[in-house]
């Protein structure tokens, strides 16, 4: 009797569900031997709506709303940067090095609550940050503060799928993550535009990129298969809890790294005005494509990165490293002969003559830049190696020498020499990092030619 009631069940509904997650599989298989080129084409389609955003944002919004926005972007760039730490990178490196199926099925649940959590006390924070502060970036009006928690929460929700999809190789679930998402975002900008008198302004700029996460967030989420039971659900923070060594270390060392790397921000957003760091990031703007297809190279090469040195394969290590060096190096040199060549252009459609301050700037933002592309190419070689304490030291030690260099700069020069105190921190971190990525890779030299000589 037990069997009979069983077999309807089974034929009728987990038949076509186990075809569906083959198909899935077969699919996630035959797109995942193309994972470097679809990555690099899911992240140029990100950057070129990036750029476009950021086109339309500066042309609608006033020189201090733009400022103000700016300044929450950062704090959304903060909250992805401890959920890249916290959350992303085991997804990335301890998950890979489990090598048992129901160790990192509990891990993989693990991790989902601690994104969970991480996402509620972040927007907790910002609640209670823009109802106490009286600043010239935190907006008391009810539909401000309803759009930045949501914006932040949305952010995360939809990078944690993100961060799930490159570490399954699972190139359908990126697609499915970030398709929806540019489709929906673009229809919300596209109602900013036909009226702007009612939607150019900082909340329903930040909604509009609130709504494309939240649906993408829906799709991906209702399509992914439940791992784990309730009972690894109640003890993800056992599982969790061996990761907290190694990632203590790197969120100390996230945290002081965002600050190198936003200092301006917040010293010009409070010692200037938001104009002022309006005019920083606008220039800004012209430079992240470089950054952030070197972002996309290191989703994809991390895990790889780390299987290539846990293994003892230097070579291929260094093959792929250099060769992700060299690329940066170049890619930041045509980028800037670009942006000198095309700046009349520029200057009149892309910034409508609203940032005189401009041309000055693009000297200092090219230099730090630069430094700043080799030093998150050498970070990223010593993450797959482990090496969280040193990364989290260094910038320890940097991170006040980028803050301190900023505000001295500002202070006897003004706010256009501002990244020329962020690119002597960069450049402090890149020294210190090359020096210990250099003893590391000797190491595991001799490291794998011990046993060679032994044999």
């Amino acid at each position: 009797m037990g069997l009979m009631g069983a077999n309807p069940d089974s034929s009728g509904t987990r038949g076509p569900q186990t075809r569906r997650h083959r198909l899935r599989s077969e699919l996630a298989r035959r797109l995942g031997r193309f994972r470097y080129g679809i990555s690099a084409l899911d992240q140029m389609a990100l950057s070129i709506f990036g750029f476009g955003l950021n086109l339309y944002l500066v042309r609608a919004l006033s020189a201090t709303h733009f400022g103000i926005l700016s300044w929450w972007l950062t704090i959304g760039l903060l909250s992805i940067n401890l959920q890249n730490t916290l959350v992303t990178s085991p997804l990335s490196i301890h998950l890979h090095a489990a090598f048992d199926p129901d160790r990192e099925r509990r891990l993989e649940a693990a991790i989902s609550g601690v994104n969970l959590v991480l996402t509620l006390v972040i927007v907790i924070i910002a609640v209670a940050v823009n109802s106490v502060l009286d600043t010239e970036w935190t907006p008391h009006d009810a539909f401000t503060a309803i759009a930045i928690p949501v914006f932040l929460a949305a952010g995360m929700l939809r990078e944690y799928h993100r961060s799930v999809a490159f570490s399954r190789n699972d190139m359908p679930m990126l697609i499915w993550t970030d398709a929806p998402y540019l489709t929906v975002t673009t229809l919300c900008l596209t109602a900013m535009m036909i009226w702007p008198n009612r939607f150019a302004n900082v909340p329903s700029a930040l909604l509009a990129l609130s709504l494309g996460c939240i649906v993408s967030y829906a799709l991906v989420h209702s399509r992914l298969p439940r791992t784990g039971s309730r009972s690894t659900w109640r003890y993800w923070l056992r599982d969790y809890r061996p990761l907290m060594g190694d990632l203590s270390w790197a969120t100390i060392g996230g945290l002081a790294g965002h600050l190198q790397a936003r200092a301006y921000v917040y010293i010009t957003a409070n010692v200037v005005s938001a104009a002022g760091l309006a005019s920083i990031n606008v220039v800004g703007i012209l430079f992240r494509p470089v950054r952030l297809m070197l972002f996309a190279w290191s989703r994809s090469a991390l895990p790889v990165l780390t299987q290539q040195l846990s293994s003892g394969r230097i070579k291929e290590f260094d093959r792929a490293f250099l060769t992700a060096l060299g690329s940066a190096i170049l890619a930041s040199i045509v980028w800037l002969g670009v942006l000198r060549l095309g700046w009349a252009p520029i200057d009149r459609y892309f910034l409508l003559g609203r940032y005189p301050d401009a041309e000055i700037l693009i000297i200092s933002w090219a230099i730090a830049a630069a430094i700043n592309v080799i030093d998150f190419t050498v970070s990223i070689a010593l993450q797959a190696a482990r090496e969280f304490r040193f990364l989290a030291a260094a910038t320890l030690v940097s991170a006040p020498i980028t803050l301190l260099a900023t505000a001295a700069v500002v202070y006897w020069q003004g706010y256009t020499w501002t990244m020329y105190g962020t690119a002597f921190g960069n450049a402090v971190a890149l020294a210190m990092c090359a020096v210990r990525l250099y003893t590391v890779r000797r190491k595991l030299i001799l490291q794998s030619a011990a046993p060679a000589k032994s044999t």
